[in-house]
């Protein structure tokens, strides 16, 4: 039998802040399963994949709904849309919000005394419901593997107002979401972009769209900015090494929803909700594991059903002795 549960994220709020875990957070931007390390055979994806080997790959991690606000706010609040309150998008005349009441993950952490700071694609509301004490600007727009790297680099390495503390970065690159119908803002110059191009009659096309040249077309465009979201993906770890904290940071890697084509994004089909998930820990010991056993489902903080108190239920776990790291049932080790 396969278990469904949450991805828990549990820091000791009782625990010193100086033994707790630095946490980094990347969420891509409409990415399905279609990464080297899941088997897609046109992926080229190195980074992702090398990370992969680095710590533990889910193959049955599933997001609540296959639209990004909606998504995002689950990811971050613990809670379903009909819990939390955010159906859809928040931006513009959709205009969706998560109750006020809810307290979401960058909260907590901020009270557990963490850095927190919010990179790129943020589209979740409202703000003090999902605040981050830093919502650092990227230089060259969020879909520069460079701009990413210089920005994550001078949040670690500039803590505010020079008190040291774990921090919480979130980090989310808008690849490789459309930039219009039928772009990817492939055109544009983005500092770090390797450029990877795919020929588009070499691409094997997935068997729930027509196989037509428009297809393969806008498929080749959707890799490329794929291949950009790897080295902003790769960019940031190599910040991590650099600024010595590898080796103490819980990175996790995943997707807000399926790719944006017909019969995977927006739908309830795999295409649209089986998402890639990828998690390593500090001093894990089984490097490269890939667990094909447990249905995860992508939130965070676990769900509390208490509807008086709409508090995440790990926050009733604050008594641990020291700061803890869970990723479903102990799935990683």
């Amino acid at each position: 039998m396969r278990i469904c549960c949450a991805i828990l994220v549990i820091v000791s709020l009782t625990a010193t802040v100086h033994a707790a875990p630095n946490v980094l957070v990347f969420v891509a931007d409409d990415l399905g399963l279609t990464l080297g390390c899941y088997g897609d055979p046109n992926a080229k994806t190195p980074r992702v994949d090398a990370f992969a080997k680095t710590g533990t790959r889910f193959t049955h991690a599933f997001c609540t709904t296959a639209s990004c606000s909606a998504s995002r706010s689950v990811i971050l609040s613990g809670m379903q849309n009909h819990a939390n309150g955010q159906y859809g998008h928040e931006h513009a005349e959709h205009h969706f919000r998560t109750h006020e009441k809810l307290v979401t993950l960058p909260v907590v952490l901020n009270e557990a005394g963490y850095r927190t700071a919010s990179f790129g694609k943020y589209h979740v509301g409202p703000e003090p419901t999902y605040h981050f004490g830093e919502y650092p600007k990227i230089p060259g727009g969020a879909r520069s593997p460079a701009g990413f790297a210089k920005a994550v680099k001078e949040f670690i390495n500039v803590p505010s107002a020079g008190k040291p503390a774990p921090f919480f970065a979130y980090v989310c690159s808008l690849d490789p979401h459309r930039a219009g119908p039928t772009t990817y803002a492939n055109d544009a110059k983005h500092e770090g972009d390797p450029r990877v191009k795919y020929d588009p009659a070499e691409l094997k096309v997935p068997p729930y769209l027509p196989d037509r040249a428009e297809t393969r077309s806008d498929l080749a465009e959707y890799y490329q900015a794929l291949s950009r979201l790897d080295a902003t993906f790769g960019a940031v770890l190599d910040v991590l090494r650099e600024t010595g904290h590898d080796d103490d940071t819980l990175v996790i890697f995943m997707s807000d929803n399926g790719i944006p084509f017909p019969g995977a994004k927006t739908t309830q089909y795999d295409p649209g909700t089986n998402l890639p998930l990828v998690v390593s820990k500090p001093g894990q010991k089984n490097a490269g594991k890939t667990n094909r056993e447990t249905t995860v489902q992508i939130v965070i903080p676990r769900v509390n059903t208490r509807p008086k108190l709409c508090k995440p239920q790990w926050l009733a776990i604050s008594r641990l002795p020291k700061p803890m790291i869970v990723v479903s049932a102990s799935t990683v080790t």
